[in-house]
């Protein structure tokens, strides 16, 4: 039988819980890199029937997978500690692959749908063997040349994506082994198999709307109107330097909130009222509208 249903991926792109952006210069974070061999604990989901070590507590929620899926979302847990993000979504299948053949389709359709939506490159894949459940590795490169490693299990009927986020050169980091090989699913019971339901399409539009954040490259490339800050004020305060601004673009294209990362105080203010004014091309995800999340870093130079 040809399954249908289609894998949310949300990993990194899903809603950014960290006021700090991704970037390419790696040294800044080695303090945190260094701290995540420490700290770690269990972190158990009672709903999603997994345990898992993390080094903090996870944020959860939901997100629609699409209109024309008999199941209609897919739970997410999310860690954030840039530059690493740990994500670990799953959702229920209506039934269990018949054959091999349709398990393959299923294992593509999540690979084929993860790099499709975010211009990914497989680097890597392999079928999981010596394992109680059937499964695949996904080792793939983002646009950013971050790292982007899967492990999709089907557990019963409910399909498990743990996925981590890194640096390029920590893919082969302790923290990642500790993570992947921590990972425990109870498959669902008889009863819960029973208790399985499809979510209406009303309830699937209550799904919190998709998120997903671009690097600054992308962001500049996707940005249709781009309005520089006044350099009055650095002409007054003598004050040079750059700041980042985070921003959250809405559905279509507008910049609906903006924060302060990093830079001078002074120039603060100049460059919010400049990233408030940026606009840029509206993004979907399976024909479903989606916010973005970026950083824009803004040059000053006194005069």
């Amino acid at each position: 039988m040809r399954t249908s249903n289609r894998i949310a991926i949300c990993f990194l792109f899903i809603a950014y819980f960290s006021s700090s952006p991704y970037t390419k210069i790696y040294g800044a974070y080695s303090a945190v890199l260094q701290s995540l061999g420490s700290e770690w604990q269990e972190y158990a989901s009672g709903m999603g029937k997994f345990k898992v070590m993390l080094p903090g507590k996870p944020t959860t929620g939901y997100r629609p997978i699409g209109a024309n899926s008999s199941v209609s979302v897919t739970y997410v847990t999310n860690l954030q500690i840039p530059p690493v993000a740990f994500i670990i979504d799953y959702f229920d299948l209506p039934t269990v692959p018949s054959s091999s053949s349709d398990l393959k389709q299923l294992l593509d359709e999540t690979r084929d749908r993860a790099v499709r939506s975010y211009s990914m490159k497989v680097v890597d894949e392999k079928e999981i063997t010596g394992m109680s459940y059937a499964g695949r590795l996904l080792k793939a490169k983002l646009p950013n040349n971050e790292m982007f490693l899967s492990k999709t299990l089907l557990v019963r009927q409910r399909v498990y994506q743990v996925a981590v986020v890194v640096p390029s050169d920590r893919t082969e980091s302790s923290y990642v082994t500790k993570y992947f090989d921590s990972f425990r699913p109870v498959p669902l019971t008889d009863d819960e198999v029973k208790g399985l339901k499809s979510f209406s399409q009303a309830e699937n539009e209550k799904a919190t709307p998709l998120r997903i954040r671009f690097s600054e490259e992308v962001l500049q490339e996707n940005a249709t109107r781009k309005v520089q800050p006044s350099y009055q004020v650095t002409k007054a305060a003598a004050v040079s330097g750059e700041v980042k601004i985070e921003i959250l673009i809405s559905e279509q294209g507008q910049v609906i909130e903006a924060k302060v990362v990093s830079g001078p105080e002074q120039l603060h203010e100049a460059a919010m009222q400049a990233a408030k004014q940026w606009e840029f091309k509206p993004r979907t995800i399976e024909g479903r509208a989606v916010k973005v999340v970026g950083v824009l870093t803004f040059k000053f130079r006194a005069r």
